[in-house]
């Protein structure tokens, strides 16, 4: 896992030095999100896997392994090597700026020049949050998150903070920072990740947002966006539990992934009825006030889908692999000390 992790920050590293920086960032959060999903899948396995035994034919398992790298390495260098013509990538900025009125080629790339590769893979995306979610969930895949209505929350939070300032005088009072902080037990909670994730949150969701509607022009885009979104949404549940993460998205994740990919397929489709070729994307520009001008691209759409894919995504893993977990883990506590109790008794 942390071999995984730094060769794709490296991967980041190089992306950002050779002038790509969607790449690099799209990366770098990415493999913050694979590390959340690494720790939440880790912390339910058992200490030890099996009974522990030897390697056999080390030496020649190493020499496989040696030969087979440098073989690869001599297949890439002569590959490489081999271009007689120039890339067509060349011809992606004229393409991007004047068919598509983009200037970040890589996000005009993803939604316009190879749209038909980001659907797929957006169905892919589901496809793989759908089957992790069926091997965490037994009885059903009902979202059961649980929901604290944010009437009632904020209530509990004002009447929480007026019983810790008239308490002022003692050490243990500690309000929470969070909706939900209350439901979680005082060892597990951690003041100083509740006030960074109750400062940032909104903050961050702005950049989100920033993020998503940039990135036809700047770095940014629908997936960078949505995974940014998705990782102040890890950041909510790590501080504050399960039920903070009902109270920060009370939404429900396969309805967003739908969504999201209906909308994305919906922008692909459209042109279509006009008489043009799928996922051709228009131009629109004019003055609106207080903004003066403002430029609009039907590609948008395209990508406001994919960012609700991805959002969808995190919210799934967080839903099945933390919460889901966290809810068999309460409920297996709960069973051991059912019997202690009655023999005690």
């Amino acid at each position: 896992m942390l071999l995984v992790g730094v060769t794709g920050f490296g991967m980041s590293a190089l992306f950002a030095l050779h002038g790509a920086p969607d790449l690099a960032l799209t990366q770098a959060l990415v493999e913050v999100v694979t590390l959340v999903a690494f720790v939440l899948v880790l912390r339910r396995l058992p200490a030890r896997l099996g009974h522990r035994h030897g390697t056999a034919h080390r030496g020649i398992r190493a020499f496989i392994a040696i030969a087979v790298g440098a073989i690869m390495g001599v297949v890439v260098i002569v590959a490489l090597g081999a271009r007689t013509e120039l890339p067509i990538s060349l011809a992606w900025p004229a393409l991007a700026f004047d068919d598509a009125h983009g200037r970040n080629v890589v996000n005009v790339a993803l939604v316009d020049i190879r749209g038909w590769d980001t659907l797929g893979e957006l169905s892919v995306i589901i496809a793989a949050a759908t089957g992790v979610a069926s091997l965490i969930f037994i009885s059903g895949r009902a979202d059961d998150l649980p929901r604290v209505r944010r009437s009632q929350a904020q209530a509990t939070f004002r009447a929480s903070r007026q019983r810790a300032i008239e308490r002022a005088g003692a050490s243990s009072a500690r309000t929470p920072w969070l909706l939900a902080g209350r439901d979680i037990a005082p060892e597990n909670r951690s003041i100083l990740l509740e006030v960074v994730v109750r400062l940032t949150f909104h903050a961050v969701i702005v950049v989100s947002v920033y993020l998503l509607f940039s990135g036809h022009n700047a770095p940014g885009g629908g997936f960078a966006g949505g995974t940014v979104a998705g990782l102040v949404l890890v950041a909510r549940y790590l501080a504050g539990g399960r039920r903070e993460l009902g109270a920060a998205a009370p939404v429900n994740a396969g309805k967003m992934l739908g969504s999201g990919l209906v909308l994305a397929a919906g922008a692909a489709a459209v042109p279509i009825l006009f008489g043009a070729d799928a996922l051709t994307s228009s131009y629109i520009e004019g003055v609106v006030w207080p903004f003066g001008d403002v430029e609009f691209v039907t590609s948008t759409i395209f990508d406001i889908g994919v960012y609700l894919v991805v959002i969808g995504l995190v919210l799934d893993v967080l839903r099945s692999l933390g919460a889901e977990v966290d809810r068999q883990q309460e409920a297996d506590v709960a069973s051991n000390s059912a019997p202690a109790e009655k023999v005690a008794s």
